[in-house]
């Protein structure tokens, strides 16, 4: 007589190295884009006062990926800053290379 878990504990085994891949691979967009965001934080202008409310990210448009030639994919750094009392965003490509991030700045 076959038992209703045949294959029982193999599916759990997939099922969880299917979930580890997925976790993986989360973390390591997340490490991706704190290494940007800092690079992106390092690279605002030197402004007395200068406070950081929000920092996002964001994929690059359709329109620069149809066009982009390097291995790695871009994302673009919002920061969102206040100085002087004046509201401003921040707006930065950034693409990790070797370990390294490399930003520049965009405008919208």
């Amino acid at each position: 007589m076959l038992s209703r878990n045949v294959g029982g504990p193999m599916r759990i085994t997939i099922a969880i190295a299917a979930a580890a891949a997925v976790l993986a691979a989360s973390s390591s967009h997340a490490e991706d884009n704190k290494a940007c965001v800092l690079k992106a934080t390092k690279t605002l202008p030197s402004i007395t006062g200068l406070v950081i409310k929000k920092t996002r990210t964001r994929p690059v448009p359709p329109a620069v990926l149809a066009t982009w030639q390097g291995q790695t994919r871009p994302i673009i750094v919002d920061l969102d800053i206040v100085a002087a009392g004046v509201s401003e965003t921040y707006s930065y490509m950034c693409v990790l290379t070797k370990g390294s991030a490399y930003v520049r700045r965009v405008t919208s």
